[in-house]
């Protein structure tokens, strides 16, 4: 907790006897409030003018919380005495030019919480002249209330305990500052203040898509309570699938958490976090703020990878539940899958060079196995450029379970000797950068046509149950396949 000390300077007694023309008026000054962390160092300043205070002594007291008064010292301009308990980090100083007086705290602890009081004795007059620098600072609690009128909405925003008194409160629609709301000033409850702040809204103004947002601003720091006629959690959290294309061109997994919402104050101040295999992780991580959305991006290398089965992302925000999101990596028993290609008859693809070409990978396995799988089109060029496919979670099957990810390509390269490949990495096969490829070019035509003519009905029939599904979570893996390149011809199926 903070250490909070404060220099607010009040007048505790009236003078009992006033000698005219000796002081004057009096006019007390004080330095702002002061809220410090422990280990820091802390200034409370006092002054006073209209009142000659040159030949006289300053005292500096304090008082705890449910403590006696503690006595720290006195000062004057030529001469200073310190209690004991406080000579080694406490330091009093004047200055004679402004009639001010300093109370200097060094390497603050929480014993150093307290209210802290300045006095003089003037020794032509009986009575005690008592100003005090003072007080424990006590936070606002905020309490937003939404009240529907016979014509809209009324939202009330009642801020309790706080000290001292001064306050300000502004409200905000989406992150937008708005105007129009009623105040009630800071009004004293025995040791502590409250106020209040109300805001009426007509019924077009109050929909689902407004956030609205009470801020009150207390010794320079903001509190915020937010209402919203939506019910939905005010923040989305999206944990991104891996990309294949990223994994084999930089041996490297990076996951996206992605938060994002209405209230744009909101996604911004959301703290994510991640947890890898039930332990929090806080390496390797990178984040990028844009407008309603927060990104946080963590990195592996392929042996790290190689040892993670479960992956959490979540994301808290004030007044905002946490909101989580899983990722389950499946590495399976390392069977050896079975990888197919697959295209479309070449009498169903168009005849200009911009013509789409579909080509359909199929990985089929015994068991439940994350794949993931990069396509490259080679055309003799010295290395490989990788493309994402759009790629299907695993879906249960007959014999097993099959991964569908499909290349689109144009005409222009499928008939100008172009050979494409489907790389396949499966998850948790070792550390060595190798890969399953199956090549196909679109100059193989042969006789095989009548062999296969029914495999295409097969990849037609996984794509439609694939696409049709509403689950979109590719499970991921990093480690590749080592195994031996093979290559087979290109399959041309009739309808």
């Amino acid at each position: 907790a903070g250490l909070f000390l404060t220099g607010a300077l009040t007048l505790l007694s009236n003078i009992l006897s006033l000698l005219a023309g000796v002081l004057g008026q009096i006019k007390l000054e004080q330095s702002p409030s002061v809220v410090k962390k422990p280990g820091d160092a802390a200034k409370i300043s006092c002054s006073v003018s209209g009142f000659d205070i040159a030949n006289e002594f300053v005292h500096w007291t304090r008082q705890k919380t449910g403590r006696a008064l503690e006595w720290i010292g006195r000062r004057s301009l030529s001469r200073q005495e310190y209690s004991s308990s406080f000579q080694s980090r406490f330091t009093l100083s004047y200055d004679a030019s402004s009639s001010s007086a300093h109370l200097s705290i060094r390497s603050l602890t929480e014993e150093d919480s307290a209210l802290y009081f300045l006095f003089l004795c003037h020794l032509n007059i009986s009575s005690l002249l008592f100003l005090f620098c003072s007080g424990a600072s006590c936070p606002p609690k905020l309490t937003l209330l939404s009240v529907t009128t016979g014509d809209g909405q009324t939202l009330v925003c009642v801020i309790e305990d706080f000290c001292p008194e001064n306050l300000s409160v502004k409200w905000k629609k989406n992150g937008n500052e708005v105007s129009g709301h009623n105040e009630w000033p800071p009004k004293k409850l025995r040791d502590s203040f409250s106020a209040a702040s109300v805001l009426k809204l007509k019924s077009s103004d109050w929909d689902s898509e407004a956030v609205y947002a009470c801020e009150a601003t207390h010794l320079g720091k903001t509190y915020t309570r937010k209402a919203s006629k939506g019910k939905v959690s005010p923040i989305t959290v999206t944990l991104n699938p891996l990309s294949p294309k990223k994994m084999f061109s930089n041996n490297q997994a990076e996951l996206e958490c992605v938060v994002s919402g209405r209230d744009n104050e909101t996604v911004s101040g959301s703290e994510i976090t991640w947890e890898i295999n039930g332990e929090s992780v806080s390496s390797n991580i990178k984040e990028v703020t844009m407008q309603y959305s927060k990104h946080s991006i963590i990195t592996f290398n392929s042996s790290d990878w190689r040892t993670v089965s479960k992956v959490r992302c979540s994301a808290v925000a004030e007044d905002v539940e946490p909101v989580i999101q899983d990722l389950t990596v499946n590495n399976g028993d390392g069977t050896e899958p079975k990888v197919t290609i697959h295209v479309l008859p070449e009498n169903d693809i168009g005849q200009e060079a911009s013509a789409q070409v579909t080509l359909v990978c199929l990985v089929s396995s015994d068991v439940l196995q994350d794949y993931y799988i990069a396509w490259t089109e080679d055309v003799g060029q010295s290395s490989s450029v990788y493309y994402d496919g759009t790629d299907f979670p695993p879906r249960k099957t007959k014999n097993g379970y099959s991964v569908v990810s499909v290349h689109t390509t144009t005409r222009e390269k499928w008939s100008g000797g172009y050979v494409f490949y489907c790389n396949v990495w499966p998850a948790g096969r070792g550390n060595r950068f190798s890969s399953l490829t199956f090549a196909l070019s679109g100059k193989d035509k042969g006789g095989d046509e009548d062999e296969y003519s029914s495999l295409w009905f097969t990849a037609s029939s996984f794509l439609f149950l694939f696409i049709f599904s509403l689950s979109y979570s590719l499970m991921l893996t990093l480690h590749k396949f080592p195994y031996t390149v093979k290559k087979k011809k290109a399959f041309f199926f009739k309808s």
